[in-house]
């Protein structure tokens, strides 16, 4: 790693300048296995101005688990550069803002835009380059306590992402006094059927995170499926359903919801962008319900691609509301 102040008024992303043979400290980006770490190096520019590099997994069980027609049309999606923004975010503020590895992160909003409609995979490994900026810093009297980033993602030295995300964190005293009363038990969701795999843009069944569709005129209803097992989104355990998983909620509602309404394949589909907001914890004991607003649907001014209205509710309340973006290839 190399942990270097650099004073340049003008960064120019060069992916031969970084570190790719090692991944960061799992610690850096509250993960427990070296396999769900893929940032390998981080540079301060100044006060404002940092830059991660890392990799794109080519076997990764959740994030490599997309289907494809043949092998030479593979392609990256944007919830894996989603997760590579969660990483960064984190280790930019533990390594220069002194919050401690124990601080407890929620984020509270993001909105991801996905230039390139495709990111393909390569013989070699890609590389991947954040050039994030701080855009504003949150306080709580004089004590800081969230940030709000612009983050650019470079794959191979083409931008091909931009992502404005807000995050604000505690210390664990505080956050053991907010959660100390949340429910404990877990719902069981055995009797949730879940979606067809290759209408929600999965090959593996482990993956799928959505069931129990109920399709109507205003739109479509899926039950959110939590299986704290999953090796990849449940990494660690943890005690609220994470953001992450009600991301990929979200991802596989609508995919769904454009198959149902029009027929058109996971293949044929790009979600270009993710507007979320978080509104409150998704708690463990009782179902949440992702829900797309068909009814409300927009085309976007160019007419090219369909905004879908989203929210995601759990006993009668909204957890997260949502804007995706698709677009057809």
């Amino acid at each position: 790693m190399s942990f270097i102040e650099d004073v340049e008024s003008e960064f120019i992303i060069r992916t031969g300048s970084y570190n790719y043979q090692n991944t960061i400290p799992k610690s850096c980006v509250h993960r427990a296995a070296v396999g769900e770490v893929f940032l390998t190096d981080i540079r301060k520019i100044h006060d404002n101005k940092y830059i991660t590099a890392g990799y794109l997994p080519k076997s990764h069980i959740y994030f490599n688990d997309l289907p494809f027609r043949k092998s030479s049309e593979r392609v990256y999606d944007a919830i894996l550069l989603l997760e590579i923004c969660r990483q960064t975010s984190i280790y930019v503020t533990h390594n220069f803002f002194a919050v401690p590895y124990s601080a407890k992160f929620v984020f509270d909003d993001a909105d991801f835009t996905l230039f390139e409609s495709e990111i393909p995979y390569k013989t070699e490994c890609s590389n991947v380059i954040v050039e994030v900026d701080i855009i504003e810093r949150k306080f709580r009297k004089s004590e800081l306590t969230g940030l709000i980033f612009r983050m650019d993602i470079y794959v191979d030295g083409l931008c091909c992402a931009q992502k404005v995300m807000n995050i604000s964190w505690m210390d664990d005293k505080k956050w053991h006094r907010l959660r100390s009363q949340r429910p404990l038990e877990n719902h069981d969701y055995s009797a949730v059927v879940p979606a067809e795999m290759l209408e929600v843009g999965r090959q593996l069944p482990l993956n799928v995170v959505i069931g129990n569709a109920d399709i109507s005129e205003p739109g479509i209803t899926t039950t959110v499926i939590v299986d704290q097992s999953h090796p990849s989104i449940f990494d660690h355990p943890l005690d609220h359903v994470p953001g992450m998983l009600l991301m990929e909620a979200y991802r596989q509602t609508a995919l769904l919801a454009m198959r149902s309404r029009l027929g058109t394949r996971c293949y044929d589909l790009v979600i270009s962008r993710y507007n979320v907001s978080f509104t409150r914890f998704c708690e463990f004991n009782s179902p949440a319900y992702c829900h797309a607003l068909l009814g409300e649907i927009y085309l976007t001014e160019d007419k090219k691609s369909t905004v879908i209205p989203m929210t995601i509710s759990q006993d009668e309340k909204t957890v997260s509301t949502a804007e995706l973006t698709i677009t057809f290839k």
